[in-house]
């Protein structure tokens, strides 16, 4: 093998070893998107589980074929490098997909937690158990009071709950005007959303980016690998 397809070898081994880094760092950051957005699932349910899910495998598999890719360079098998080159091709395509797919989704969050928000909202303050539950869940994970704030709660006459407190040392099932956090649910969770999305967006172009040197690499590696074998049959 000669000095650029031994160079080009090592490089892809290397690139494979930070790709699956990669890999590992949106396995993880997906994981615990995952785990940390639980007080927000409800709304999004199918939209965000989806998603997630998409990530986690996304991450998975991005960590077990930079695995093979690593084992092929050193192998120096060209079949090997070649459905490497393949299948990394096809998991780049899969993140070009995602890609629209969170553009699509960035479009529909406002409204439709801004609709989810209000009807949990009304709900609960028309004392329903579940929605109680759901909207302290949000308060208390996004640190924010009602849907546009706390005076959505006196308005209605109603109490202004424990969640809505920023001291998390009360004992009591009320919270007051004074000790309630400023900010309104609808615009704390449009916030985290659409960072959200902007940190995992910046994550899939990274990693993207990555593959696509990948592939070139696998492929004129595969392809200069076997060069030199046909020449050796020769």
């Amino acid at each position: 093998m000669g000095f650029c397809s031994c160079t080009t070898k090592y490089i892809l081994f290397f690139f494979n070893l930070a790709c699956a880094l990669l890999g590992l760092l949106v396995l993880g950051v997906s994981i615990y998107a995952n785990i940390h957005g639980r007080s927000l699932k409800a709304f999004l349910q199918g939209e965000i589980t989806i998603t997630s899910i998409f990530l986690i495998c996304i991450g998975a598999a991005v960590f077990l074929i930079a695995f093979f890719g690593c084992c092929g360079a050193i192998r120096e098998d060209h079949c090997f490098l070649n459905t490497y080159g393949v299948i990394l091709s096809i998991l780049l395509l899969a993140q070009i997909a995602l890609g629209v797919l969170a553009l699509v989704y960035k479009s529909r969050f406002p409204d439709t937690f801004s609709k989810y928000l209000d009807e949990t909202f009304h709900k609960a303050i028309s004392d329903d158990k579940d929605a109680i539950q759901n909207m302290s869940e949000i308060q208390a994970g996004l640190e924010c009071c009602g849907v546009t704030d706390f005076n959505d709660y006196t308005s209605n006459k109603k109490d202004i709950p424990a969640s809505c407190c920023m001291s998390r040392q009360q004992n009591n099932s009320t919270c007051t005007s004074n000790e309630a956090y400023q900010q309104g649910c609808k615009v704390a969770g449009i916030e985290l959303i659409k960072f959200s999305l902007q940190i995992l967006g910046i994550i899939a172009l990274t990693v993207g980016g990555v593959e696509l040197l990948g592939v070139i690499l696998a492929f004129c590696l595969a392809s200069s690998i076997k060069r030199n074998e046909m020449r050796g049959y020769a």
